[in-house]
């Protein structure tokens, strides 16, 4: 018999947060990748020859040979590639992420949609190459880390999610 239940595991904790991102942040820009597929109308040579057809003579279907001259015949073609696409935003509504001292993270705004799951963050210098943040995303009771770069320039940061190519979201602190 149960009589009572209890969760023991601790609530997840990432630390202290790094000075050089607290706050609150507005989206101003993001550069990412999109698709784009339109069709192209484009013209086929095709070689003459001659071909086996049939026609109906006083109710009897007759095959005979038809020469067919050499031609051109319009076709189109379905072109997909990926385009860059940088899109500013203004300041309302506001697209915000906040970084709280003790590593909590909110965001506010249709365009924070990726950063909504995420509770947790920690500013991580240990990597050779570049400053990071570890976003801590929490499913299934795991706790998961994934690591995006990170600039900061005065008031500007800058988080460098991997793509195949260049992309970006740039936010300006809020005073």
């Amino acid at each position: 018999m149960l009589t009572r239940c209890q969760d023991n595991t601790a609530e997840f904790s990432p630390g202290a947060s790094d000075p050089r991102i607290i706050g609150t942040w507005r989206l101003v820009e993001r550069l990412y990748q999109s698709d784009s597929a339109y069709y192209r109308i484009d013209s086929v040579f095709v070689k003459g020859g001659t071909r086996i057809d049939s026609s109906l003579v006083n109710g009897i279907y007759v095959k005979d040979s038809v020469f067919v001259k050499d031609r051109y015949v319009k076709d189109s073609i379905r072109i997909t590639k990926t385009i860059d696409v940088i899109r500013q935003y203004p300041g309302t509504p506001a697209q915000t992420l906040t970084f709280a001292p003790d590593g909590k993270l909110s965001a506010i705004g249709s365009e924070m949609t990726y950063y909504a799951p995420i509770r947790y963050f920690r500013v991580d210098s240990t990597s050779q190459d570049s400053l990071g943040v570890n976003l801590y995303i929490t499913t299934n009771r795991a706790t998961v880390p994934f690591r995006q770069r990170v600039a900061f320039r005065a008031d500007t940061l800058l988080l460098l999610p991997r793509c195949e190519r260049a992309c970006y979201s740039m936010f300006l602190r809020t005073r």
